[in-house]
């Protein structure tokens, strides 16, 4: 019997996918590597493992594998972002012929998928960079997809994909094609900065409540649940209830967990690829210093030399949520810029709004915030010149003002608060003190400046020390 799909790498993603397309009534054939007395027959043991699954065909043989998919054949790969998957296609390779189609539903880098497009291309294999948010659970009951690649291997894929993925409000699924080459990766490495920086926003909010203004662990879940509620429906903050409520026989688990957070590159990534197109990416930039100084050693420890008490904050509940309404929104608005541009420069044609829809359901970052801001992006519009959502983020500012006075005095950092206000202020400024910086640059090093009035782009010099 010959199958319809083929699954490679059967961790916690794979094996979620795997059990997802089988329950949506779609043929598998799974594969995952032997290592011995490490990995010994992971498929089957799935399989035995989850009922959905009794039907698919195990392998540990790679040609086993490819023979038992029907012609042309379609795999979706599941596994570590960088040499793991080209060692994968190369091993692959000589069981495929002309039309098969190989997806890559990893975090990998978006010029490593379009290196493998271009490379496959030649080989007139199909190649598909596939962004999956939605973690474990969004997986397996329905995850956001974002393809990217060629218009043909979405078309030879659409129909079971569409099929695994979440239902948006609007009965639509949320699973589409976004663009060409690494369009698919790029936008699903967007998505994780932007839900890099909302975590750190919600961390930075709890330790205001719970240390500045003494509140506990239910009564911040309750505050965050009435938000949640009446305005944000935002995921993220949905799970922090969630944990903010999770006590068992030795009390709340919270507690026991070490403050140390992980990261994988996708945040760096982002970054980088911000810096590389001029582009400031402060709130990921925040977010992700915010990871590594809480991995810091215990030489840097050392340097607290100063008793750290609680100082009581007189804030309002009402204020925090304008933070964090404020936060949001600047987050949101500084990585949609990046993928406007780096879509632009790419030539990937990326829908925005259809970006909204797509992180809508079954993803980390769904909110009703992905609602409010895609009638602005339909045409590529910023709702920071919207007059409505303007006087909004003014009136919000002024809450996110006071709230980082009153907390400058006490050893609470607010790395992602304090950068969108910053970020905020440095775009409605009318003149910004970056003329002193050039001036400075043409003092020392003779590198010009343009004159209020003249031509953009021409230099001039002036003889600082004549």
């Amino acid at each position: 019997m010959k199958t319809a799909i083929g699954i490679i790498g059967l961790g916690v993603m794979g094996t979620s996918i795997s059990r997802n397309l089988a329950r949506n009534g779609f043929s598998l054939s799974l594969y995952n590597r032997f290592v011995k007395g490490v990995e010994e027959d992971v498929a089957q043991k799935k399989i035995n493992q989850y009922e959905e699954l009794e039907s698919a065909l195990p392998f540990e043989d790679l040609k086993l594998f490819a023979d038992s998919l029907t012609s042309p054949k379609k795999i979706l790969l599941n596994l570590t972002a960088g040499a793991a998957v080209d060692h994968i296609i190369d091993q692959l390779l000589p069981f495929l012929t002309p039309g098969d189609l190989i997806i890559d539903g990893g975090n990998s880098h978006f010029t490593d998928t379009e290196n493998r497009l271009n490379r496959l291309q030649s080989k007139q294999i199909f190649f598909m960079g596939l962004g999956i948010s939605g973690g474990e659970a969004g997986a397996l009951h329905g995850p956001s997809l974002m393809a990217g690649g060629s218009e043909d291997a979405y078309a030879l894929s659409k129909n079971f994909l569409k099929e695994m993925a979440a239902t948006t409000a609007e009965g639509e699924k949320a699973c589409d094609y976004v663009g060409s080459g690494g369009a698919g990766h790029f936008v699903k490495m967007v998505h994780n900065a932007i839900e890099y920086a909302e975590m750190q926003i919600i961390a930075e909010l709890f330790e205001v409540m719970h240390k500045g203004m003494q509140m506990g662990y239910a009564e911040i879940a309750a505050v965050f649940e009435q938000w949640n509620k009446n305005e944000f429906d935002a995921y993220l903050l949905d799970i922090t209830i969630k944990i903010l409520k999770t006590k068992d026989e030795k009390g709340y688990v919270l507690d026991r967990i070490l403050d140390k957070a992980s990261y994988n590159q996708t945040g760096s990534w982002t970054l980088i690829a911000g810096i590389k197109d001029f582009h400031s990416c402060s709130m990921v930039a925040a977010a992700l210093f915010s990871r590594f100084n809480s991995n810091r050693s215990k030489a840097f420890k050392g340097l607290s030399i100063t008793q750290q008490e609680d100082v009581p904050l007189k804030l309002e509940v009402d204020q925090l949520r304008a933070v964090f309404r404020f936060t949001r929104t600047v987050n949101h608005y500084q990585h949609f810029r990046l993928v406007e541009e780096m879509s632009e420069k790419a030539g990937w044609n990326i829908d925005l709004q259809k970006l909204c829809s797509l992180w809508s359901a079954g993803c980390i970052i769904k909110s009703k915030l992905l609602v409010q801001l895609s009638p602005f992006l339909e045409n590529h519009l910023s709702p920071f010149f919207d007059p409505q959502y303007l006087n909004q983020l003014n009136s919000d500012r002024s809450s996110v003002a006071t709230f980082i006075a009153e907390t400058a005095n006490t050893e609470i950092p607010l790395p992602c608060i304090s950068a969108a206000h910053t970020y905020y202020k440095q775009m409605i400024q009318r003149k910004s003190s970056a003329n002193i910086i050039q001036a400075q640059r043409d003092f020392f090093g003779a590198h010009g400046f343009q004159i209020i009035g003249g031509n953009p782009g021409d230099l001039h010099h002036y003889p600082w020390e004549r």
